[in-house]
């Protein structure tokens, strides 16, 4: 079953996720992130600081409303921390309003809370000397099960809260269905165990969407908290230190409070190691423990101002408690839940390490872009199917370069990048064969050291983004079409520029050829035309000669003929 959700269609390749996934249970492929669920804590760090809010955890009020549409009555166990998240000095009104959505009622789970500390006491009275974490937080018992398994004898066999009052409302109520409301992801996973008696988790965020497409409002929500009302010090469970302030302390032990997920696994290794001797160690996944949660992360809500709110409902001047007589069992047991690998080789480590570029250990710049904190577990993770080489950015961008510095430099036409300041940031083997000079001699120069600085100025000051015009320059006797391309955003303008100087020569001579033709052809005609009047004079004078004699031949033969 999923209780987180990424959505497709908005990851951008930002490895945030993963670089804030204390357990690393996220993986990508095809450029895509995805949740490993049986690695995931649900910690709820990947909702808060995803910044395409492409993860989410998955509502659990569509089945809350399934229950109430078949007819089943629900309670609620609404955690300590609602006087926070809604700003409430009790739970009357949040009572009211889940009844009006169709809840029979709604009970603080700071009952359960009674229970389990009540339960801690009783278990450091039996087991002087011996380390214990507290199993209240969801969150940092899946750390232990699943990635921290040594730690398990530690790990106080009592069930959480949730789970604890869950019990105590199914005995109050044996066939109504129990709903739990709190600020957290990983009690949903909970609540889905074998055994549970919570039919389903719901978040605070949740709960108050709902309520609102109900259009139900929390009257009171956000009002200044009132001094009156009975105060429960169990209600302290949902900050840091709560849990030891309702505790009655064993003589022999040291209590400890150890908040947030970094601070937390420090302390798990040292646990493991030895280091902590006899301590009750309260624990909790969360900065500020609940009050400072996911859900009041994603709300601005600030931990302190919360840790005051549930203080001013918790602790009076008794500073009384509830008191449950309960014979209800509340024993846990702690599965091992982990996902077991077969560690690659240093040789296939060092393989994918080559493919990623770090062909040394002076390679291995641990930038931590990836989201891994060295070079070597980002090749574990490839080795495991977890990450793509492409996740190294520096490596991506050193071959991106290279691959854009071979192009750039293979390329016939010259290229000349510069930036606001007009001074020359790139310049290519075509562009220095024109310029007869280095690229150690350009870069960093002004540009207008070889080109008119005008048509870069213009660039900029221009809204067109492209400009094709022609040039000579005199200096180089070369011919050029330049192509301008402005990009503000990235503060550069290039010039593009193809040497058409032989183009040039070669329709010159062209033209040169042609005319030379056309004045040949002139030539001719002329001579021609002088021939034919020639030959008309010559034709001309035949004519008439012939004529005369005709005419001499023509008496002649008249003469005769008189004569006879």
């Amino acid at each position: 079953m999923s209780f987180l959700q990424f959505k497709k269609t908005n990851c951008k390749n930002c490895y945030k996720c993963v670089r804030y996934c204390p357990v690393k249970s996220i993986s990508v492929k095809d450029h895509q992130a995805q949740i490993i669920e049986d690695e995931c804590i649900l910690c709820g760090n990947c909702t808060v600081i995803c910044p395409q809010k492409a993860k989410q955890d998955v509502s659990a009020t569509p089945q809350v409303q399934e229950l109430l549409d078949l007819g089943v009555g629900i309670v609620a166990s609404v955690a300590p921390s609602f006087a926070a998240y809604f700003g409430l000095s009790g739970i009357a009104p949040l009572r009211q309003a889940l009844q009006a959505a169709g809840f029979d009622d709604a009970f603080e789970t700071a009952e359960g809370a009674y229970l389990v500390k009540t339960e801690y006491e009783k278990l450091l009275a039996l087991k002087e000397g011996r380390t214990l974490i507290s199993s209240c937080c969801a969150t940092i018992n899946s750390y232990i099960r699943k990635h921290k398994q040594e730690a398990i004898p530690y790990l106080a066999p009592v069930m959480t809260p949730m789970q604890a009052h869950a019990r105590l409302l199914k005995e109050r109520f044996p066939d109504k269905a129990v709903v739990f409301i709190g600020p957290c992801i990983s009690k949903k996973a909970e609540a889905a165990e074998a055994g549970s008696s919570v039919s389903c988790a719901v978040t605070f965020e949740e709960l108050k969407d709902w309520l609102a497409e109900k259009g139900i409002a929390v009257q009171g929500a956000g009002e200044p908290a009132a001094a009156d009302g009975p105060k429960y010090l169990s209600r302290m469970f949902p900050v840091h230190g709560g849990i030891l302030r309702t505790m009655a302390r064993q003589p022999g032990y040291r209590y400890v409070s150890v908040d947030g997920l970094r601070k937390s696994m420090a302390a798990i290794d040292d646990v493991i190691a030895g280091r902590l001797p006899g301590c009750f160690i309260e624990m909790s996944a969360c900065n500020g423990s609940c009050v400072g949660g996911p859900s009041f992360q994603r709300q601005e809500l600030s931990a302190l101002a919360g840790e005051m709110q549930v203080e001013s409902i918790a602790l009076g001047p008794n500073e009384e408690d509830f008191n449950i007589k309960s014979g209800l069992a509340l024993e846990a047991v702690f599965s091992d839940q982990g996902k077991y690998y077969m560690k690659p080789s240093e040789k296939q480590i060092d393989g994918i390490l080559k493919k990623m570029g770090k062909n040394s250990q002076a390679d291995e710049l641990n930038c931590g872009m990836c989201g891994y904190p060295s070079c070597r577990d980002k090749a574990v993770a490839v080795y495991y199917g977890k990450a793509e080489i492409s996740m190294c950015l520096p490596f991506m961008k050193e071959r991106a370069e290279s691959i854009s510095d071979k192009i750039i430099n293979i390329t016939p036409n010259a290229i000349v990048a510069v930036d606001m300041d007009l001074k020359i940031q790139q310049v290519n083997t075509a562009a220095c064969e024109i310029f007869g000079l280095t690229p150690r001699d350009l870069m960093g120069q002004p540009v207008s050291r070889i080109l008119d600085e005008f048509d870069f100025v213009s660039m900029i000051t221009q809204t067109k983004a492209q400009v094709t015009k022609y040039a000579f320059l005199a200096e180089y006797n070369v011919y050029l079409e330049q192509v301008f391309l402005c990009d503000k955003a990235n503060g550069t303008v290039i010039c593009i520029m193809k040497n058409i100087t032989r183009e040039k020569q070669r329709r010159s001579q062209l033209l040169k050829a042609r005319v030379q033709a056309a004045n040949l052809a002139d030539d001719i005609a002329e001579r021609q035309q002088r021939i034919a009047h020639e030959i008309a004079s010559l034709l001309g004078e035949t004519v008439a000669e012939t004529k005369v004699a005709i005419a001499d031949l023509k008496d002649t033969i008249l003469m005769d003929q008189e004569e006879g």
